[in-house]
């Protein structure tokens, strides 16, 4: 029984490191445009650091309508992107200044429902600043 669990225990391990992988390496191709200089995820939060010295709502509103969520309504993601995280950043290059959006996965797909300009009112109602 032993050997039993040590296999379900690495095999959960290595799922979680996939899954994290494919997070992280999904969005950095996702907004390969925007040249980010880091993509990374702690827990349940993924940070996104452009070489910006200000992210602007217009940058901010940019990257997540045409990059984050573009390829979750053209379903061109793995199954599982972004269900584990709960934040998303969008940071300066100094990781001082950015936006977060919640619950980024549910908040694209409430976003994809919508005409543009409702789309924008979900998104920054789900919007705070970092």
């Amino acid at each position: 029984m032993k050997p039993f669990k040590t296999v379900v225990l690495l095999a959960l391990t290595l799922t979680s490191f996939t899954a994290l992988a494919n997070d992280t390496s999904t969005l950095k191709k996702s907004l390969k445009p925007w040249q980010p200089v880091e993509v990374s995820k702690s827990g349940d939060t993924l940070t996104v650091v452009l070489n910006e010295n200000q992210i602007t709502s217009d940058v901010y509103e940019t990257v997540i309508s045409s990059g984050a969520c573009m390829d979750i309504w053209t379903k061109d993601v793995p199954k599982k992107y972004l269900q584990t995280v709960k934040e998303l950043r969008i940071l300066n290059k100094h990781k001082a200044q950015g936006y977060v959006l919640e619950k980024p996965l549910n908040t694209c797909n409430e976003m994809g429902k919508e005409q543009p300009e409702r789309a924008k009112v979900i998104m920054l109602a789900n919007t705070h600043l970092f």
